[in-house]
């Protein structure tokens, strides 16, 4: 019976929780139900734009933490070895910068949307300090930098 009910909690956050109540145990139980598909970082980061656009924050919290966990050391590594953007001729050759910078400004947003003011400020906070020349690319046609503003973010929210 518990499962059950357990089972339709997280249905019901799937479905599109939009809660500041979401806690920890319902974002460990969300993940472990998801399909993360391949896991590679351009997966979890579409899943994670879809799921933005739903506004479905435990799938985007799972599947940004996801790709973070798995991607970011390399991501910081990238992005260490750069004094300055990556020219767009080669910027997807950071891919793990690009990706992971990307999720974070995605769930930096969704921490902000769920009033966890205190989560966005270290998601912007780590984002501005260790993924600064993340670039991601629009499919407008041009190459966007998620960090841009992160830093001056962070400041702004560090004691809501």
């Amino acid at each position: 019976m518990n499962r059950i009910i357990t089972l339709a909690c997280v249905a019901l956050c799937l479905a599109g929780c939009a809660s500041t109540e979401l806690s920890d145990d319902t974002l460990r139980e969300v993940s472990a139900n998801l399909d993360y598909g391949d896991s590679s970082s351009q997966t979890l980061l579409n899943k994670a734009w879809r799921a933005s656009k739903r506004k479905r924050y435990p799938e985007l919290l799972a599947y940004t933490q996801r790709c973070v966990e798995l991607y970011g050391e390399e991501g910081r590594q990238m992005n260490a070895e750069l004094s300055d953007f990556e020219p767009e001729p080669t910027a997807a050759q950071k891919w793990a910068l690009n990706d992971v910078g990307t999720c974070l400004f995605i769930m930096a947003h969704a921490y902000e949307d769920l009033g966890r003011y205190q989560d966005a400020t270290r998601t912007y906070k780590m984002l501005a300090e260790d993924f600064t020349y993340a670039q991601s690319w629009d499919p407008k046609g041009w190459f966007w930098r998620p960090a841009d503003g992160a830093a001056r973010k962070a400041e702004k929210m560090k004691n809501w």
